[in-house]
């Protein structure tokens, strides 16, 4: 794990050290979207999805977190009147009911001599990059999808398992593609960075909530001597810690995760077997949880004043250890931001000392009351993720880039927008429907659209843009 970091900030491991580590706002994994604010959003975002905002040093540590973000800007994406586009992978999109759903696979009827063949997405030559001024660790974002995330939406979730199973040739050639296009991402991120960072998250969705979607044999065989290699090269460039990211029930497969030689790990708690105690049994206890305790839930609970809620996500708190503290998900519904923003504040009312007595006496009022006390009258603070400190990418001389703001590309307004995507969520929304049920409606709406239908759910990971797509 990175013990030094970014410059004139905090490393890693003294944050942990000292406070409960909060990371609100940085990545995909926790950030904020477009969604989320009032007023117009700019029109560079951190994920060329889901629009989650760049947000500032300023504006992280305003929020909460103790983390600030670098990583590649993208142009927000731009839909036509059909509120479709397409992603830089050849991936098709449509937004349905404010949700983007992937809907058309280039590859999907490729033969297996056609995916070498595939284009390579372009590399992103906008960096949001550190600002050293702030005391904040710094994490860089995924630039690329997981490799399997980006076997299924070239493939078809679908298609792709029926390949692992029944035609090697064309799963093994997609996935060395997804490794290669990854590997690059992740050198490109590194070589542009002037300062690395504290954290790399990686994120591969590699189960649902009831399991996984390869069997732990077919995971082995496939997937793990390619994500080793691919975490040997990122190592090869970078000291930083690596967070591992995977929604799903995984359990069967967390030594093997562990084993790849990751730092930390962000995963899905509310899957099947996947209770934070079970999980904390079956990891290296010097593994990092990233986002054990779901931070939008203590802070609506707190907010409502609901001690016996309050007490159980400080109990987790305490029992996780050396942890860091974030929401389950990004946000696209501001309420969620709220709640979240409103968890971080929440959490800065306990001190070390609160933390040893919850864990050897269990709830204490005090403490709880103390907890509570601190989102009384909670005002969220204000972001826009229109300020990020930017460098533009010169292949000439890579590393360096541009690090003033006097250099940084002219923003202007209306370079793409997604139509229609007021209100959207990522894990859950109002209506209780998830990132699965809305891709199950798009794969409804194409199969309708070609004369075809399929039993049970749509594709299996068809609409998981959690990681980014170009």
């Amino acid at each position: 794990m990175s013990a030094a970091g970014h410059r004139g900030g905090k490393s890693l491991a003294q944050v942990l050290a000292t406070r409960v580590a909060v990371d609100i706002g940085t990545t995909s994994l926790t950030g904020l979207q477009a969604r989320t604010l009032d007023n117009p959003v700019p029109p560079y975002v951190a994920h060329p999805i889901y629009e989650t905002l760049p947000l500032s040093a300023g504006e992280s540590a305003a929020i909460g977190s103790d983390f600030q973000r670098v990583g590649p800007l993208y142009l927000r994406p731009e839909g036509d009147e059909n509120n479709e586009f397409t992603d830089a992978y050849g991936v098709g999109w449509l937004w349905v009911d404010a949700h983007p759903a992937q809907f058309r696979h280039p590859l999907e009827k490729a033969s297996w001599s056609d995916v070498s063949k595939h284009p390579r997405p372009a590399l992103p030559q906008i960096m949001q990059i550190a600002e050293p001024e702030r005391s904040l660790s710094v994490v860089a974002d995924a630039p690329c999808p997981g490799l399997l995330d980006t076997c299924f939406a070239l493939r078809n979730g679908w298609q792709f398992l029926d390949d692992v199973t029944g035609d090697w040739r064309i799963a093994s050639a997609l996935l060395d593609w997804s490794l290669e296009v990854a590997a690059r991402s992740y050198e490109h991120m590194l070589e542009a960075l002037p300062v690395q960072p504290d954290v790399v998250v990686y994120g591969d969705d590699l189960g649902f909530q009831g399991g996984m979607y390869l069997s732990d044999t077919d995971f082995r065989n496939f997937l793990y001597p390619r994500l080793k290699t691919l975490v040997s090269r990122i190592r090869a460039k970078t000291d930083a810690a690596i967070c591992l990211h995977s929604c799903g029930g995984v359990k069967s497969i967390l030594a093997d995760l562990a084993d790849l030689g990751v730092d930390m790990m962000n995963l899905d708690f509310y899957a099947k077997g996947m209770e934070l105690a079970e999980v904390g049994r079956a990891l290296p206890k010097t593994m990092v949880l990233h986002g054990p305790v779901d931070l939008i839930a203590l802070g609506a609970a707190a907010l409502r004043g609901e001690r016996g809620a309050v007490a159980k996500f400080a109990t987790d708190l305490a029992a996780a250890d050396a942890s860091i503290q974030a929401p389950p998900d990004n946000m696209g519904e501001r309420h969620f931001a709220v709640d979240c923003l409103a968890g971080a504040a929440a959490i800065r009312a306990l001190d070390p000392d609160d933390l040893k007595t919850l864990r050897d006496l269990g709830p204490e009022r005090t403490i709880i009351d103390r907890i509570i006390a601190a989102t009384k009258d909670f005002q969220p603070p204000a972001y826009a993720g229109d300020n990020p400190r930017v460098a533009t990418v010169d292949s000439s001389h890579p590393p360096s880039g541009h690090a003033d703001r006097t250099k940084q590309p002219p923003i202007s307004a209306g370079n793409g927008r997604a139509p229609n995507t007021n209100g959207a969520c990522t894990r859950r929304n109002e209506n209780g429907a998830s990132r699965k049920d809305v891709s199950a409606r798009a794969d409804v709406r194409r199969s309708d659209d070609e004369g075809a239908s399929r039993s049970g759910a749509g594709d299996p990971v068809a609409d998981d843009p959690r990681h980014p797509r170009g």
